[in-house]
């Protein structure tokens, strides 16, 4: 039987996305940060939703990091802005981005 795990993160890394849980997420931003905080270049494990993949981390890499964030909001609720924030378009999902390095 397989084990479910919850992707709540997508990792952006040249062009490709992967789901990944918060904390390979994590694990992997940290290593990923280090590495360019070095000034080295070298092959970054990521565990996700479809096996293992090696990126290649340097000093200008960019990465990204999109939170997956599911509501229960129906259709008919309207949907109310968190205080101090402005409403974002219906169209725009709510997202947020971290770049490590």
């Amino acid at each position: 039987m397989p084990i479910e795990h919850e992707y709540s993160r997508v990792i952006h890394h040249s062009g490709r996305s992967f789901f990944a849980t918060t904390t390979m997420t994590d694990i992997f931003i940290a290593h990923a940060r280090d590495t360019a905080e070095r000034g080295d270049t070298e092959l970054v494990p990521l565990l996700h939703k479809g096996g293992v993949e090696l990126l290649l981390i340097g000093p200008l890499t960019r990465v990204a990091v999109t939170e997956i964030e599911v509501g229960t909001a129906s259709e008919k609720t309207p949907m109310q802005p968190a205080a101090g924030r402005s409403p974002a378009p219906a169209t725009a999902p709510a997202v947020r981005h971290r770049v490590a390095g």
